[in-house]
C-alpha cells in the first residue's frame, strides 16, 4: 500500500465511524441528549459522551504535536455538529500533510509519541465503542428508532479490517 492509499485508507476509516456516530445521535432532542443515565461524574448523559469522544481525539492529536483543532467544547447542542465536523477537519488536514513516517503504526513509548496512524485508529475504536453506548443509551430513554438503512456500523467497522487485511496482505 503506497502512502496515498493509507492516508485515503485512515480518513476513509475515520469517516465511517464518524458517519455512525452522526446516525447514532441524529433526532435527538436537547432533552434527551442531557437526560441523565448514570450517576458518573463525568458521563451523566449522551452530551457527555460526545463531548468525551470530540475531547480524546483533540487530546490525542496534540500529543503527537498535530493539533487538529481548539479544546473540543460544546456550548450548546447545536453545537455537536459544527464541534464533531471541525475535529474532522482537522484530522483530515493532518493526515493529508503528516511526514510518510507517521503513516506507520508507532504505539506510544517513553522514546517517542504515537504516530498519526495510531492516534486515527485509536480515537477510531475509542469513538465506535461510545457510539455503542449510545445506541444503547437510545433503547434506554425511549429515543426515537433509527432507521435501519442505510447499515453505517458494519461499514464503520469494516474499515480497520480493510486496513488490517491491506498492511498484512502488502
Amino acid at each position: 500500500m503506497n502512502n496515498q492509499q493509507k492516508r485515503n485508507e485512515l480518513i476513509a476509516a475515520h469517516d465511517n465511524m464518524r458517519s455512525h456516530l452522526y446516525r447514532m445521535i441524529d433526532g435527538l432532542t436537547q432533552e434527551l441528549l442531557q437526560k441523565k443515565i448514570s450517576d458518573e461524574e463525568n458521563s451523566p448523559d449522551i452530551l457527555s459522551i460526545i463531548m468525551h469522544i470530540g475531547g480524546a481525539e483533540t487530546y490525542c492529536f496534540h500529543k503527537t504535536n498535530h493539533d487538529i483543532a481548539p479544546k473540543f467544547t460544546i456550548e450548546k447542542c447545536e453545537d455537536i455538529h459544527v464541534k464533531l465536523v471541525e475535529n474532522t477537519e482537522g484530522i483530515r488536514r493532518v493526515l493529508e500533510t503528516c511526514p510518510e513516517d507517521q503513516l506507520n503504526i508507532v504505539l506510544p513509548s517513553q522514546d517517542r509519541g504515537p504516530s498519526v496512524a495510531w492516534c486515527l485508529l485509536r480515537t477510531y475504536q475509542h469513538g465506535l465503542y461510545h457510539t455503542a453506548q449510545i445506541a444503547k443509551i437510545r433503547h434506554m430513554i425511549s429515543a426515537p428508532p433509527i432507521e435501519e438503512k442505510p447499515d453505517t456500523w458494519s461499514v464503520a467497522v469494516d474499515s480497520v479490517i480493510d486496513i488490517l487485511c491491506r498492511f498484512w496482505n502488502d
